[in-house]
């Protein structure tokens, strides 16, 4: 998958999950080098983003928006 791909992907998703994308990519790139997490190059993060949205398009994880909901659930938030 491309990045162009993967942009058409990210773009698409509900706002909900869009939201919780761009949260998550904003807090990685504040972290500091060394945090002891891997740095990864342009297509390394494409690969990765590619991967877990396969995953998600197979059913093998939960959506942002039921994981969400378990998380209010179960913290009462």
């Amino acid at each position: 998958m491309g990045i162009a791909e993967l942009t058409a992907k990210i773009e698409s998703l509900s706002a909900e999950d869009y939201n919780m994308v761009i949260m998550l990519v904003n807090k990685l790139s504040e972290k500091p080098e060394n945090n002891g997490l891997k740095r990864l190059s342009e297509n390394e993060l494409v690969e990765e983003l590619s991967a877990s949205i396969r995953k998600s398009d197979t059913g093998a994880t939960k959506s942002a928006r039921a994981v969400s909901k378990s998380m209010r659930e179960k913290y009462a938030v």
